[in-house]
């Protein structure tokens, strides 16, 4: 047996007359107050071979100078350095977190360096997801670790 669900008439819809100013427009206004004040999270992970200019196009992109140590090419395989910066322009803060990936190209035999890129990727997200399984989470002050961007630089 087949029951038909359909809105309401009109006439069974109650509608309440509004005794004062209610505020749905500074909803937008109030979101972005929030916003600026909590800040925003901002990762990015930057693959590619030793001196392609990884650290010089994110010097660029955000207008200062990271600090960052030469790195060399004989590195014996890939490992991930994250370092966190705090950047601020107007009111606007911005926590930006720069993965880069040491070593990665740099070896003869380049099958396996692509593994700890998605290890790091992959645990970022199990991190997070950790994070909010537990009964009593705190995300508001949990650094939120995973990747927003991968730039992949091709020489």
């Amino acid at each position: 047996m087949a029951v038909a669900v359909g809105r309401p008439s009109n006439e069974e819809l109650r509608n309440l007359s509004l005794s004062g100013h209610v505020g749905f427009d500074s909803l937008p206004d109030q979101l972005v107050n929030k916003s600026t004040s909590q800040g925003f999270c901002f990762n990015i992970l930057c693959v590619g071979e030793t001196g392609i200019g990884k650290s010089t196009l994110m010097d660029t992109l955000f207008n200062t100078k990271f600090e960052s140590d030469p790195a060399t090419h004989n590195e014996p395989g890939v490992r991930l350095k994250a370092r966190s910066y705090e950047l601020q322009e107007s009111n606007v803060r911005l926590k930006l977190t720069i993965v880069d990936t040491v070593g990665f190209g740099d070896q003869i035999n380049k099958d396996d360096s692509y593994r700890p890129i998605v290890e790091y990727i992959d645990a970022q997200f199990e991190a997070y997801l950790q994070e909010e399984l537990k009964i009593r989470r705190s995300l508001f002050s949990y650094h939120d670790s995973r990747v927003h961007a991968c730039l992949y630089f091709i020489a």
